[in-house]
């Protein structure tokens, strides 16, 4: 490696500083406020040939769409934020917290504790998101809304679905071999109904 050795002016290290948090402000959330896709793929690609335990855990919301076309958007935000505080708070100083965008979330974290914190998460969005339906609802158990052909139709209440990546079994070499696996992990979580984990 190289190192530059030269003189800047207390003002060309302000702009630089100033910069670099308006490029960071600008992939934030506007939502959550989380880092977004570009520094989500950054810190995902830093793993790559890494020999120390990690788990790249992707959260996301299942039954969302009909929440949000029963409730609106304003509630579904609402929820989307829920969830953002929820892994926010569950994540250690250690831990990156990132948000696709919509209802999809990504955790960065040390791979022996990945079952602890999902299942942590499961519970948490399971009792605080009670309070975002109607008492009818919750009582029922389920929401009635327009399925996308536009026909009524009863839809389970929302529960989150987590796909984990861990490097306990080998590294990996590429990021191209990291988002086969994480695409496949993804699918099949999203197979399962309610609180579903799948860690490969």
């Amino acid at each position: 490696s190289q190192i530059y050795i030269g003189f800047v002016s207390i003002k060309d290290l302000l702009l630089a500083a100033v910069d670099i948090q308006v490029k960071r402000a600008a992939d934030c959330n506007p939502l959550t406020g989380l880092p977004g896709n570009i520094i989500i793929d950054e810190r995902v690609e830093k793993l790559i040939g890494n020999t120390a335990p990690f788990a790249i855990i992707y959260f996301d919301l299942d039954n969302f769409k009909a929440y949000n076309d029963a409730y609106g958007f304003t509630n579904g935000d609402m929820m989307i934020k829920m969830v953002a505080d929820i892994l926010t708070q569950l994540c250690s100083p250690d831990d990156f917290c990132g948000h696709i965008g919509g209802d999809d979330f990504v955790v960065i974290t040390n791979g022996d504790k990945t079952e602890d914190l999902c299942k942590s998460a499961f519970g948490k969005f399971a009792e605080d998101s009670q309070n975002l339906y109607s008492e009818i609802d919750r009582e029922r158990g389920y929401i009635v809304s327009k399925n996308r052909l536009g026909f009524i139709e009863e839809f389970p209440l929302a529960t989150l679905s987590a796909a984990a990546i861990t490097n306990r079994e080998h590294p990996y070499a590429s990021i191209k071999e990291l988002s086969l696996v994480i695409a496949q992990t993804k699918k099949r979580a999203k197979q399962q109904t309610g609180n579903s984990l799948v860690i490969t």
